[in-house]
């Protein structure tokens, strides 16, 4: 029961809820997953069961893809179709001129996060400041647009649909909105879709009501770690949380640890080669 399931989370639900419907349906002790997806935005979220929930971490460091519907002319306060949404500026635009706007924008480096996110500032949620309607001042964080392609542009309903590769803590929310900025135009997303994680497509996953334990993958089917095999004695260390260094392992990063070929736990390098457990099995 300990590993990791592929879902292609529907519309109209929270992350959260998706993680609760799959521990109740599948009986298990605890669910987590990789990064929020919002209620109204579809695909590709790893669901981290039982023991697995202490790696999730591992996965939010990826990159990610996401398919983004765009409208302009839209103002919201969430930046998307979930919030209030009424009608803003539009001024007319061509593809060649959207064109260039995204390929200004894919060289910015920094990006200021939107108020509905769950960024803490001075010990707070964004989100919790923008529901009191308490203003506050966000610093720009660092991200990077590794790939980026305009899919389609329908001039006519002001829309346009755009595929992102991005780092970890990029926001296509944001994304909109700068892009409306450069365009002389309000704009927010229409449609979400996470497609990818790192390698990870979402033509592996499964939909909510199509899940069973089956489809839990196992943690060492899942991560292609190296393995460090230790002998009886340090097993016993091993298990009870001791810090290994070089006499064990010179391993740059994460590793299994194994005994007579069993996995008995993951490890990560906390300095040089030094390394402590991330899960004991």
């Amino acid at each position: 029961m300990d590993g990791f399931i592929i879902l292609d989370k529907p519309k109209g639900i929270t992350s959260f809820s998706c993680c609760n419907q799959i521990r109740k349906k599948l009986n298990l002790n605890k669910t987590g997953h990789n990064g929020t997806l919002d209620p109204n935005a579809t695909g590709l979220m790893v669901i981290a069961c039982d023991k697995a929930t202490k790696l999730i971490k591992l996965i939010n460091e990826h990159d990610k893809e996401y398919i983004a519907t765009i409208k302009f002319g839209l103002i919201s306060d969430t930046l998307d179709m979930d919030g209030n949404v009424s009608e803003g500026k539009y001024n007319s635009f061509t593809k060649e001129e959207l064109i260039n706007a995204i390929n200004k924008l894919k060289k910015e480096e920094y990006q200021i996060p939107p108020m509905t996110s769950a960024i803490k500032v001075n010990g707070k949620k964004l989100y919790e400041y923008q529901r009191k309607g308490i203003e506050v001042e966000i610093e720009k964080r660092k991200v990077m647009i590794n790939d980026i392609e305009l899919i389609d542009f329908d001039e006519a309903n002001k829309e346009c649909i755009i595929r992102l590769n991005v780092s970890k803590g990029f926001y296509v929310r944001s994304f909109a909105r700068d892009l409306g900025v450069i365009l002389n135009s309000d704009a927010i997303i229409k449609d979400l879709r996470r497609t990818k994680i790192d390698n990870l497509d979402i033509s592996k996953s499964k939909k909510l009501d199509e899940l069973n334990i089956s489809d839990i993958i196992e943690i060492k089917d899942f991560f292609d770690f190296p393995k460090v095999e230790v002998d009886d004695y340090i097993a016993k260390l091993v298990k009870n949380g001791v810090t290994l260094d070089e006499r064990q392992t010179q391993i740059k990063g994460i590793f299994f640890v194994t005994n007579k070929c069993d996995i008995i736990a993951v490890y990560e390098e906390i300095d040089n080669n030094k390394y402590k457990p991330l899960l004991i099995f």
